[in-house]
């Protein structure tokens, strides 16, 4: 087993065999069937936690407190040893299982784990303790060997609960020994265990109970244990199903509440049952809890990250066009006025050279105003209600020069409202058109947008009569700087459409297109519903 923090010092083995010892006794008192063997059986749990939290040196205290108890009780001294080494056996082989599969001393922080720890300590490592305690005492001639099945089951199923029961309280608050939260939360859990003591006492041990009737109304303390699941914490769980069994217990000895029988010993094994199967799934339902607002935690820390990298990204890109910008100014303007000034008075190489550096400078400052473009689109100021139409016709009139430069027929039908930021909404519709208009056919480019309801959202769509997109590049497009044609047969930089992909995927919309060469493509995109 792994080195434990816990380091188990003389003092600390001392002061736990004491207490498996006075525990043990306890358990014993309500022992029936066999005087070794009780449905109640607290050891186990204390042994699983002792080896889980200290480790294997915790085996003296353990073995020696089983030791005492078991010869106080009946006995011989081969007896006593061949059950003490039983009862450490347990303890030690359920830590190291849960250790080996089930998280270790984090096995009550996923539901996954409280289920192995149900199998693999709750219900397998205890046979071994029955198996051999049972069977020492029928070679020593203290037990009836045509007994052998039931007193089997009473121990198994007494050190399952002390599993099940004692073991995640012990662990827990081992573990996490610290009481913190606000005075409104402490209020919560003192509110939280009273209310389940009150009525704990009452359907187990008050009027209400009875004696084994007929109304199940042991299952009034299951709300208690989900409000301690959902609200807490495993460590509060545990907490809550321990204080809940305790009194079922101490009712039941007294011959009140629903688990009630003729013998003692079948009262309390009914009892135990069902103790420890609501132990199990309260843990269980406290673990996914536990494990759903971790993840909401690294959820809201990633988001937090990620919205502080955004703004770096941004602020930095700013910064960069801005820097960028200045110098590349005056090289343009330079490199233009060599143009005006000598274009034909040197050679033609030259002049060549001189209209590369133009179109070099020219395509620099394009390419930095579709980065700083991008990076503003980032922001996604606050969604409104927003006309489509409206969007659509001033992004109309930003493109009124290359409208008429292409002498373009655009339409569109009845264009709904929407929840969308308006300015980005007319960035997208600005870019597809604009991108409908660049990448035209021969005949007179036709343009047309529609809008159609598509459950709670507006699917909208931008038709054109271009050259085309083919298949393998229909996903591609959507790529930063991502372009199909060469600089010289139509001008751009590939950032257009990208743009409208970040807008329209921050609006939790999705765009795609459907086209097929020389005859036009369709994007379309989805925003939603206003």
């Amino acid at each position: 087993m792994r080195q434990s923090r816990f380091h188990p010092t003389p003092a600390v083995l001392a002061m736990l065999t004491v207490f498996y010892f006075v525990a043990c006794r306890l358990g014993l008192m309500l022992a029936s069937v066999n005087r070794s063997a009780t449905p109640v059986w607290p050891g186990t749990g204390i042994a699983f936690a002792a080896f889980l939290l200290l480790g294997s040196g915790a085996w003296p205290a353990i073995l020696l407190g089983a030791f005492l108890v078991n010869m106080t009780t009946a006995g011989t001294v081969a007896t006593s040893i061949g059950i003490a080494i039983g009862n450490a056996l347990e303890g030690f082989v359920g830590a190291w299982l849960v250790q080996r599969w089930a998280g270790g001393r984090a096995v009550f922080e996923r539901p996954q784990d409280v289920f192995k720890f149900f199998v693999l300590a709750g219900a397998t490592s205890t046979a071994l303790s029955a198996t051999l305690g049972v069977t020492c005492l029928g070679l020593g001639g203290f037990a009836d060997w045509s007994r052998f099945g039931a007193i089997w089951f009473t121990w198994w199923l007494g050190d399952m609960g002390g599993d099940l029961v004692v073991a995640p309280l012990l662990v827990l608050w081992s573990l996490h020994p610290h009481v913190r939260g606000s005075r409104a939360r402490l209020a919560e859990a003192s509110a939280l265990l009273g209310s389940l003591l009150l009525v704990a006492h009452r359907v187990f041990g008050g009027e209400a109970a009875g004696t084994g009737g007929a109304y199940p109304l042991e299952f009034l303390c299951v709300p208690f244990l989900v409000w301690a699941a959902f609200r807490f914490g495993p460590r509060e769980t545990a907490t809550a199903t321990f204080s809940r069994g305790a009194i079922a217990v101490w009712a039941t000895l007294r011959g009140h509440g629903p688990f009630v029988r003729p013998v003692q010993n079948e009262s309390l094994l009914l009892l135990q049952a069902f103790i420890a199967t609501n132990s199990v799934m309260a843990l269980a339902l406290a673990a996914v809890v536990l494990e759903r607002r971790r993840s909401q935690e690294a959820l809201a820390l990633q988001a937090s990250e990620l919205a502080r990298s955004n703004a770096d990204l941004q602020q930095f890109a700013n910064i960069a066009s801005h820097d960028l910008r200045e110098p590349l100014r005056v090289v343009t303007s330079y490199v233009e006025l060599l143009a005006q000034r000598y274009r034909g008075r040197l050679d033609a190489d030259a002049d060549e050279f001189i209209r590369f550096t133009v179109e070099g400078t020219s395509r620099m400052r394009d390419l930095i105003d579709g980065v700083l473009a991008f990076s503003r689109t980032g922001r996604k100021e606050a969604a409104v209600l927003t006309d489509s139409g409206q969007a659509f016709d001033a992004a109309i009139a930003n493109l009124r020069v290359a409208i008429e430069e292409s002498h373009a027929v655009i339409t569109r039908d009845g264009m709904p409202g929407v929840t969308a930021d308006p300015m980005q909404l007319v960035q997208v519709f600005q870019n597809l058109i604009d991108n409908a208009l660049k990448f035209k056919g021969p005949a007179r480019p036709v343009v047309r947008v529609g809008a159609r309801r598509q459950n709670d959202a507006w699917l909208f769509s931008v038709n054109d009569n271009g050259i085309g997109i083919p298949p393998e590049s229909t996903g591609r497009i959507f790529d930063m700087f991502r372009r199909l044609h060469a600089q010289d047969e139509i001008p751009g930089v590939g950032v257009g459409l990208a743009i409208c992909r970040n807008i329209v995927e921050r609006h939790g919309g999705r765009i795609w297109v459907e086209s097929e060469p020389g005859k036009g493509s369709t994007f379309f995109f989805t925003l939603p519903a206003s």
